[in-house]
């Protein structure tokens, strides 16, 4: 990358993020990944392979896990971890992946898009491609939100596309800045709501794509998921270390935590508690009506992902590459985390009773270990 190119990044972040002193590190940090996203969509004569690394986004159904990394999109056997398909099936210069796979709710489409501006349709039983829209200048980040009878999928190019469940554009909505959060779909407003990098959170009609409400300005960008409760209530992390909890229908805060440090991932609502995480390396559990601090755990490295429940445990993995298991009252399950051989980035899974742990490592992508640790299988696409 030319440093005329890095300069106008690191500026750009900057005016988006407006880190302080204590965020410098983290700033450094998120820089090597943008420009990592950068440098892939600039798609020059490396292989994919030789790229600046991302990470791997996953989705899980059904007992097939789907994987999106680098060079393809792998469905892969969650009892056996043996591959089933790969999209494409011969890695080609030209085509990259980073955004999680979304899986439509009649288990027809596989929708995916790469950092060649593409958004693919692929069969979820062999891979093979259905449709593309080509009409984004820009790469795809997030991962797509599939209803009944449409898909929304944001772009790192402040457009988020409306399409058919047949690939023809419906409408688009600008926003001021990217776009790294998978919009969340509420019924009562028929309405969609958009998390962005610009420090607001839209309320989007989903009839036509016209802005129903926004936000005030908030402290920080927001790159993850918010999650929205039967209340009414969306629960979101901001990088200006605040959790909030934000009622739809007066527009207005309940409530807010302060972190120590970003919050990345999306938080997680299990039964009367928030649970969030953050750079730090921290989890926390937060009481969803009053915001109040229940309990905490700090680990060594950060955390980006959400943590995941399966049955009465939480699983939730750092930048570290250690895994842990914690009851739902903040107690440890396993007395030391399991470590890993690489990073993990974003947010475990589970399938047929294992926990299925996406990796940015050399020897594997995807690891499955039983409840009680021990590793299962452990796969690692063959060139």
């Amino acid at each position: 990358m030319d440093t005329i190119r890095l300069s106008f990044l690191i500026n750009l972040i900057k005016f988006v993020l407006r880190p302080n002193r204590q965020t410098t590190r983290l700033l450094n940090w998120l820089i090597f990944i943008v420009a990592s996203l950068l440098f892939a969509t600039s798609l020059s004569a490396c292989s994919p392979a030789t790229m600046m690394s991302n990470w791997p986004g996953a989705a899980v159904k059904d007992g097939i896990v789907y994987v999106a990394y680098q060079a393809h999109v792998y469905a892969i056997q969650a009892k056996s971890g043996s591959e089933i398909w790969r999209f494409p099936t011969e890695a080609n210069n030209q085509i990259s992946f980073y955004a999680p796979p979304a899986l439509s709710p009649d288990d027809t489409q596989l929708i995916v898009g790469g950092f060649n501006h593409i958004l693919y349709s692929l069969n979820p039983d062999n891979g093979s491609e259905q449709w593309r829209f080509e009409e984004s200048r820009y790469p795809y980040i997030a991962g797509a939100l599939i209803t009944e009878d449409s898909i929304y999928a944001p772009t790192n190019g402040n457009l988020l596309y409306a399409l058919d469940r047949k690939g023809n554009k419906r409408w688009e909505f600008k926003t001021q800045a990217p776009v790294w959060a998978t919009p969340v779909y509420d019924p009562s407003c028929r309405c969609i709501y958009v998390a962005c990098l610009d420090h607001f959170i839209y309320a989007v009609r989903v009839r036509d794509g016209s802005l129903l409400w926004q936000t005030e300005r908030l402290e920080g960008a927001i790159a993850s998921t918010p999650v929205l409760s039967d209340e009414g209530i969306l629960y979101f992390g901001t990088f200006g270390n605040l959790l909030h909890a934000f009622d739809t229908r007066s527009k207005a805060d309940i409530w807010t935590y302060t972190s120590s440090n970003w919050i990345w991932g999306s938080p997680l609502l299990v039964e009367d508690q928030v649970i969030l995480t953050d750079l730090g390396g921290n989890l926390i559990a937060l009481d969803a009506k009053s915001g109040a601090e229940r309990w905490k755990i700090s680990t060594a490295a950060a955390i980006t992902a959400a943590p995941v429940r399966i049955g009465d445990a939480l699983y939730i993995g750092n930048e570290a590459g250690d895994l842990y298991a914690i009851d739902l009252n903040g107690n440890p399950i396993w007395q030391q985390p399991k470590k890993f051989d690489g990073k993990i980035l974003t947010a475990t899974l589970s399938a047929e009773d294992l926990v299925l742990v996406p990796l940015v490592a050399e020897k594997a992508l995807l690891v499955a270990v039983h409840s009680d640790g021990g590793q299962f299988w452990s796969f690692q696409p063959v060139k």
